[in-house]
């Protein structure tokens, strides 16, 4: 009886480990998606208020994407969607160290870019960490709009 026993203790215990490492692997990356997701989702919100912005008067505060005058488009940008600055744009729920900035503000193309890990507000964009990249374009007379996101880790 206490081999049986033995043996019952020892497979339990394996068993035990086994569930405690698949449930830490599955926290990971249920972890990591979560970061994805909310690049994602504030990637996505600044681009839509890029477009929004696009779409308004510039009486009203809007912008003109193909108004190559401005020597720096990308606060004339940032400050259109009533943001302080392009870069260091906190991206709450995706980690301590993520930030977006708007990257680049080319003829009716602005490009947004965000990264999981950037390693300070500043946002170098130098880390291994995922980052979102959203292009906001307006498509032949049509309204302005978010047009591609990619996701890259």
């Amino acid at each position: 009886m206490g081999q049986q026993q033995l043996l019952l203790l020892v497979l339990s215990t394996v068993i035990v480990g086994l569930a405690t490492v698949a449930g830490i692997q599955a926290f990971g990356e249920n972890q990591q998606q979560a970061t994805q997701d909310a690049l994602i989702q504030r990637a996505t919100s600044i681009g839509s208020d890029i477009a929004a912005a696009a779409q308004q008067p510039s009486q009203l505060g809007g912008i003109n994407l193909g108004d190559s005058e401005d020597s720096d488009g990308k606060s004339a940008v940032a400050s259109a969607i009533g943001l302080s600055s392009a870069s260091g744009i906190s991206a709450s729920g995706a980690g301590n160290n993520a930030v977006c900035k708007i990257s680049s503000v080319g003829t009716s193309t602005v490009t947004v870019k965000c990264d999981s890990d950037a390693g300070s507000e500043s946002g170098s964009y130098d880390s291994s960490g995922q980052t979102i990249t959203v292009t906001v374009t307006p498509a032949n007379d049509e309204p302005v709009e978010v047009t591609s996101i990619n996701v890259s880790s």
